[in-house]
């Protein structure tokens, strides 16, 4: 990867199947040992959510300034622009890394779906990786909100990267 390219979606991919076998190991040592499994409640997607909002807007306000749709509002910084592009990465690879745990969850309690307690804990497995994999997906979509295009003379007179790096990084 290089810093034009970005986060790749098959890295995140990796990191998903990596971070699902890391956590089902650990999970079946715990269960060995006689550990009971984390409890999984709905508490856990409130805090996914707001970053999937907060990456998904300030990566918006930095696209809106790159495609010149607002030129009254003022430019964001290139060290804001930087962070949204760097917050919207790690939201890629941190919601990858969420989708192998939550999946990994769901799958302990899958053995006992028929009891209602592991049944329960099995769905909100699955909805907090479903909503996982929305972080990650939100991450994609800030990293290519924050892409420059590229410039018709190749100048960089503007400040702007040519052949389509990403803002500021």
């Amino acid at each position: 990867m290089t810093p034009a390219q970005g986060i790749r979606i098959s890295s995140a991919v990796i990191l998903a199947l990596l971070s699902g076998m890391a956590s089902w190991l650990l999970l079946t040592l715990v269960r060995a040992a006689g550990g009971s499994y984390p409890v999984i409640s709905w508490l856990g997607l409130v805090p996914l959510v707001a970053v999937i909002v907060l990456v998904l807007v300030l990566s918006w306000q930095v696209r809106r300034y790159v495609r010149g749709a607002d030129p009254s509002r003022p430019r964001p910084s290139p060290q804001r622009a930087r962070s949204t592009l760097v917050g919207a990465q790690a939201a890629a690879l941190g919601g990858a890394a969420l989708v192998g745990w939550y999946t990994a969850n769901a799958l302990a309690h899958l053995p006992n779906a028929d009891v209602p307690g592991e049944r329960t804990q099995l769905l909100w497995g699955l909805a907090h990786a479903v909503v996982a994999l929305a972080l990650s997906a939100s991450g994609f979509v800030g990293q290519a909100w924050c892409r420059i295009p590229p410039t018709e003379h190749g100048d960089d007179d503007d400040g702007a990267v040519p052949d389509g790096d990403l803002a500021y990084g």
